[in-house]
């Protein structure tokens, strides 16, 4: 009996986790949640902006192009500085520039500047600046934490991402309707501002080994590349992570495009279908957080949820009223919580520390497919119809991933 309601006290109220038993960690999360607020209000007015000026699927889908395009470019040279320089004080310096980005757009939307080619010009800079976010704070606090729980804090990053993402789109839908847009980007800015701050004085919490010098980027890019293409797992994992980006995140891409002409929505439906992902992904994400077991074989876990995700896009297509898009869209945040904590799981499992600025380099490069597969989504949108072209994409992912599941068995083996 005593047993049977233990195991109930565990279910209602589970473990802290326990990356929050870190007081560096806690003051990086707080940022994060912070920051994923502001960063989809800001993405969310800024897709309100474009959409209202354009009725092209190919140029909604040159929004996510430049927000993504410097994935693939920088990827790895970001991830060669974060493996010889602070990754604390990059992750300072990535707040600081998202806040003068914002509070300049903010003033260019107050004056009717915000033609579509400033907004394509912000949207690649806030891109860039996302990406060192990202990067910088999982390597710090990767390090933070040790390998035994990092699982959990990819969960918690996730969890914390997408808290921001369902208030900040909603937000986002409510600023459109009742103040200027250009206030939000001035919103956006303080708040960056104030990330700044709380990151400042925390600890490198480990001594940096300076392994790149000038003329030697591109000699420990190229090296590193040697190194992720021998080891089986993560070649397979980048190849899941590149098609998945590619082919199987329409219902992100198109999801402004579906608000404004398929579901017809108003301003807060539109911040609505936008947060829908978010509470998919949170729900998912809050429950990998708290786990008291670590993921045992996390390949398996990303071509499933990979395979799922591509068959859910299908479903998507065919969706007509705001209900059932917003129903399809939290169901595939689910599914993309697992993909996203699985394959990131993966990367600092299987690799050394003192290289997982450059692996996960290769990780963002394969991450930056995702705005060359929205674009040329809007190019075959354009031609066939936005439904078909989905259809088109997910099937084709399928078929690939088909060939990723035998020829790369080590995947699927536990870690």
């Amino acid at each position: 009996m005593t047993g049977k309601i233990g195991q109930l006290k565990n279910l209602l109220w589970p473990a802290t986790p326990r990356p929050f038993q870190h007081p560096v960690y806690r003051r990086v999360w707080f940022t994060g949640i912070c920051g994923s607020l502001a960063r989809y209000v800001d993405y969310t007015i800024v897709a309100w902006l474009l959409v209202q000026q354009t009725e092209s699927s190919f140029e909604v889908g040159l929004l996510v192009f430049f927000r993504w395009i410097s994935h693939i470019f920088l990827g790895p040279w970001i991830g060669s500085l974060l493996d010889s320089h602070s990754r604390i004080k990059i992750l300072r310096l990535s707040q600081l520039g998202m806040a003068l980005g914002a509070g300049c757009f903010g003033l260019i939307v107050l004056n009717d500047l915000a033609s579509t080619a400033v907004i394509y010009g912000y949207s690649a800079v806030m891109g860039f600046l996302f990406m060192v976010e990202i990067q910088s704070k999982r390597t710090y606090v990767s390090k933070v934490i040790g390998r035994s729980f990092v699982s959990s804090m990819i969960a918690l990053e996730m969890v914390a991402l997408h808290v921001g993402w369902l208030i900040g789109s909603t937000l986002g839908g409510g600023i459109i309707n009742f103040v200027s847009p250009s206030s939000a980007f001035f919103m956006v800015s303080f708040v960056m501002f104030l990330n700044v701050l709380v990151l400042r004085r925390l600890p490198s919490m480990f001594s940096i080994h300076r392994i790149e010098r000038q003329g030697k980027l591109f000699t420990s890019i190229r090296q590193t590349f040697v190194y992720v293409r021998s080891n089986k797992a993560i070649w397979a994992c980048l190849l899941v992570v590149g098609i998945n980006n590619f082919f199987g995140y329409s219902f992100e891409s198109m999801a402004p495009k579906f608000a404004q002409d398929v579901y017809e929505t108003g301003p807060v439906g539109f911040g609505i279908v936008l947060a829908a992902q978010g509470i998919g992904t949170f729900v998912m994400t809050g429950y990998f957080a708290l786990r008291r077991k670590s993921i045992k074989n996390p390949g398996l876990w990303l071509i499933t949820a990979t395979t799922i995700q591509l068959i859910g896009s299908i479903g998507f297509s065919f969706t007509q009223t705001t209900l059932l898009g917003v129903i399809s869209i939290v169901s595939l945040g689910m599914v993309s919580g697992v993909f996203t904590v699985t394959h990131t799981s993966i990367i600092l499992l299987t690799s050394s520390a003192n290289r997982w600025g450059r692996v996960m380099g290769f990780q963002v490069v394969m991450m930056g497919l995702y705005p060359f597969g929205s674009l040329l989504l809007g190019l075959t949108a354009d031609t066939i119809g936005l439904a078909h072209a989905i259809r088109l994409f997910a099937v084709i992912g399928l078929l690939l991933l088909i060939v990723i599941w035998f020829r790369y068995t080590d995947l699927r083996k536990p870690i």
